[in-house]
């Protein structure tokens, strides 16, 4: 599949004004608005409403940096999505995510030997929640115990929105920046 091309110029004037407000809206958090929200923009009261919810969980949720990256990482390495591994690494490193947990994931190794805390309670939200299983108590009150209830809540919607893009990126055929190699080969 060819990817899904988008042009600004052909938006409507209602549209553009929409573009216009999530562009300087990510501009302001020093994100940049391309990638999947590029393909997205195809339907922009649809991409509106995914980029709101990504803002809310990026910039404005109850989850540390460092675990948020955490999760983004394991569910792109989980899908196979190259692009969002490559867009998030940097930022992941930066937020403080261990290099040996990015290393163990990066090579698709079971990180519980490398997971400390709390890295090893987020590990087994995922352990669920990317097998589309039901998390057990035990580790829901560990996570609620490390992040709150809004943090859990924040994790498990996390996962899911990263698995969406996931769907996204290699749906539309995000590509990776040019001169770029796909992480996981």
């Amino acid at each position: 599949m060819a990817q899904l091309p988008f042009d600004p110029s052909t938006l409507s004037p209602e549209d553009r004004l929409r573009y216009d407000r999530m562009v300087a809206r990510r501009k302001s958090q020093g994100a940049g608005f391309g990638g999947p929200y590029a393909a997205l923009m195809n339907h922009p009261q649809l991409c509106e409403k995914i980029e709101d919810l990504g803002y809310y969980l990026k910039f404005e949720g109850h989850l540390p940096r460092d675990v948020y990256q955490f999760v983004v990482l394991s569910v792109a390495r989980r899908t196979g999505a190259a692009f969002e591994w490559v867009d998030h690494i940097e930022h992941a490193e930066a937020a403080g995510v261990p290099s040996a947990l990015i290393g163990a994931l990066q090579r698709g190794e079971d990180v519980s030997a490398v997971a400390t805390a709390p890295y090893d309670v987020v590990a087994q939200v995922l352990a669920s929640t990317l097998s589309w299983q039901n998390i057990p108590q035990r580790i829901q009150d560990e996570a609620i115990k490390a992040f709150g209830v809004k943090g859990f809540v924040e994790l498990v919607v996390l996962s899911g929105f990263y698995q969406m893009f996931s769907a996204i990126n290699q749906g539309f055929h995000i590509a990776l920046p040019p001169n770029v190699d796909n992480p996981f080969k």
